[in-house]
């Protein structure tokens, strides 16, 4: 028999159980020796859940099963907990003519028996991870009513201590800069802009959620990003890095651009910035319940039929939108670019500028430090030290001045900026919400103009492909 043997461990809880790679691996392959088997191929997953089945090794092993026999596993719930998987999963191996067999369990999946007692273990399985989760989740919810922290890393501006958020000076002081630059009216990627000019890549996604955060006003959330309600800890819990009023500010600013800017919060993404390469009007959102697909249609052959430019699938409209972002072949989108001229000098002289008055600062603070540290060891007096550092403040003050005024100007767009922030989006464009994504389309594109080949003819079932034939940076 040609055997896969598939194993896998999500948490070292598991390995501490017994459940170990190397264990499971040495007593299935001795499994095999027992049965005379021939173990063709192992496959090893580590660090994935059986809550589905989106496993690279799994997958693989699904693609590769006309090489085996007969599919080995240390116990059922290494496949798989969830019923509905199992099930999916042992019709494959049937309709491949192969096997399937733990070596802990008496499964037997040619009979209707086999395929019952293998239903009720994993609807064991799976109602064990179900409680687990409800369990885990109490526990997580319970905690954050406290104000107390539910792990992970310490967000953008902080450090853990003793698992205490402490504030990470060098990167507070940009926390307080996006706060700063977007209340006093600066968009997004501006900010992204801005900060790439000091080595900090944070895409437009990522600045969109610290806006967003309450930890920085000292408390703490819970659960924002699931489909729980989030639980916002009312009192500080640790030390804040800007006030609540700023906050406050930048909420309500938010809100007020997702209603009176190009309407954030629908669900068309690229609703606003459409525009149709036959006529010049708008392309809106439209969606056909039948097919519980999304649309884009000309405003003049919506409203007045006066435009021929069929209606187009958005699946297919991003298809050419992410491929015209591939980092891989960025003249692909420049040569589609209006209006995109780069003052090289300009640039440079504005990055040389930042650069100097950064460094400026930090020999300034450098050498405060030095000073204080000899004021406390007794070196010099307190009219001294005063004396020594009045000129570097006065000096500090200025410079802090130039760089408000350098961060308070529009950050000139250059090439390898575009294509970094065009990546960060493309890379993330699966995982982002409809906001998120609108949020960035919106940012940084003024005008996409769209159209669809000439030679298209409207049949049933025909989705015609889509143009780009022009960007125009926002």
């Amino acid at each position: 028999m040609r055997t896969a043997i598939y194993i896998r461990v999500s948490t070292d809880e598991q390995a501490k159980e017994g459940f170990s790679l190397a264990a499971q691996q040495d007593k299935l392959e001795a499994f095999c020796y027992s049965q005379g088997w021939e173990v063709k191929k192992v496959y090893i997953e580590e660090g994935h859940s059986a809550k589905n089945t989106n496993r690279p090794q799994l997958k693989l092993l699904i693609k590769e099963l006309d090489q085996f026999n007969v599919v080995l596993v240390y116990k059922l719930d290494r496949l798989s907990r969830s019923v509905a998987d199992i099930n999916e999963l042992l019709q494959t191996f049937e309709n491949n003519s192969v096997s399937f067999k733990s070596a802990t369990e008496p499964y037997d999946t040619t009979t209707a028996q086999g395929k019952l007692l293998i239903n009720i273990f994993a609807s064991l399985a799976q109602f064990e991870r179900e409680q687990l989760a409800e369990r885990v989740q109490m526990g997580m919810m319970k905690k954050a009513t406290l104000g107390e922290r539910n792990g992970g890393k310490a967000p953008y501006g902080y450090k853990l201590h003793n698992g205490k958020l402490i504030i990470n000076e060098e990167e507070a002081r940009f926390v307080r800069e996006i706060f700063r630059l977007y209340t006093n009216g600066k968009g997004i990627r501006s900010i992204v802009l801005y900060l790439n000019q000091f080595g900090i890549n944070k895409d437009i996604r990522t600045i969109s959620r610290m806006l967003e955060n309450p930890v920085y006003t000292g408390k703490l959330r819970w659960a924002n990003n699931s489909k729980m309600d989030s639980i916002i800890f009312a009192e500080e819990t640790h030390e804040p890095i800007i006030n609540t009023e700023l906050f406050e500010q930048a909420q309500a600013l938010r809100k007020k651009r997702s209603i009176e800017g190009k309407k954030t919060t629908s669900p068309y993404p690229f609703s606003g910035v459409l525009k149709c390469g036959r006529c010049g009007s708008s392309l809106s959102g439209y969606y056909k319940k039948e097919r519980g697909t999304k649309h884009y249609i000309c405003i003049s052959k919506k409203n007045k039929g006066t435009c021929d430019l069929p209606m187009f699938t958005e699946r297919a409209l991003v298809e050419v939108f992410l491929r015209s972002l591939s980092p891989d072949d960025p003249d692909r989108f420049f040569n589609l670019v209006k209006d995109f001229e780069i003052n090289q000098p300009e640039l440079i002289e504005q990055e040389r500028m930042l650069q100097d008055i950064q460094h400026e600062l930090d020999s300034i603070k450098t050498r405060k430090k030095n000073w204080l540290l000899a004021l406390g060891n007794g070196v010099m007096s307190q009219d001294e030290y005063i004396s020594m550092t009045q000129e570097d403040t006065k000096r500090e003050v200025l410079l802090k001045e130039q760089l408000e005024h350098y961060s308070s100007n529009e950050v000139p767009l250059d090439k390898e900026t575009i294509i970094s922030l065009l990546k960060d989006f493309r890379d993330s464009w699966e995982t982002a919400n409809e906001i998120e994504k609108k949020s960035f389309i919106n940012e940084l594109f003024e005008e996409i103009v769209v159209d669809i080949p000439k030679d298209y003819k409207l049949g049933r079932g025909r989705t015609p492909s889509v143009l780009i034939q022009e960007f125009k940076l926002g």
